[in-house]
């Protein structure tokens, strides 16, 4: 064998080796991330269905201690519903606008959350919101009152004006 073909022959398996460590990799990610957010997915396919049936008890359920301590919850789903145009009827896709998981020097994880919208949310009159999602906070052991739903939005896509349920507090 020419020196030449010792160089690609040692190339090829190199970057035969790269790609396949890439792949695994890849998927190993996918592995130990796609337990949470397909937890995830199913909680947001949930509250989409809550929102469909315009169930207001569903979705106060979903927020956390902190908001339904601090906010007329109900009072603010009945406006929130009362400001579409129309009844929620479908979406296109969710996307993850915001994730994060933090964990300690144990594993344990000690913060997780996700910001959730629904892309193409359209109603029955055909409106379609581009801006219509949530914040969750799934873990936070600094803050164990705030897991659950932090805040649900929606930016009115004739007005520009954003409607809240839940969110900051003072």
């Amino acid at each position: 064998m020419s020196k030449e073909a010792g160089i690609r022959a040692v190339t090829v398996v190199t970057l035969s080796l790269i790609l396949v460590m890439q792949v695994a990799g890849c998927s190993l990610i996918k592995n130990v991330t796609g337990g949470a957010k397909s937890a995830e997915k199913e909680y947001a396919e949930k509250v989409f269905e809550y929102l469909k049936n315009e169930d207001i008890e569903s979705l106060c359920n979903l927020f956390s201690p902190k908001m339904k301590k601090t906010h007329d919850l109900e009072k603010e789903w009945e406006e929130f519903f009362a400001h579409m145009d129309g009844k929620i009827e479908s979406y296109k896709s969710i996307k993850y606008q915001n994730e994060g998981m933090g964990k300690d020097k144990n594993s344990e994880i000690y913060k997780e959350h996700y910001g959730v919208n629904y892309t193409g949310a359209r109603t029955t009159s055909g409106a379609v919101y581009k801006e219509f999602g949530y914040y969750h906070d799934v873990v936070n052991r600094n803050d164990p009152e705030s897991e659950g739903m932090t805040v649900f939005t929606m930016k009115d896509p004739d007005t520009g004006t954003w409607y809240t349920v839940g969110g900051e507090t003072e």
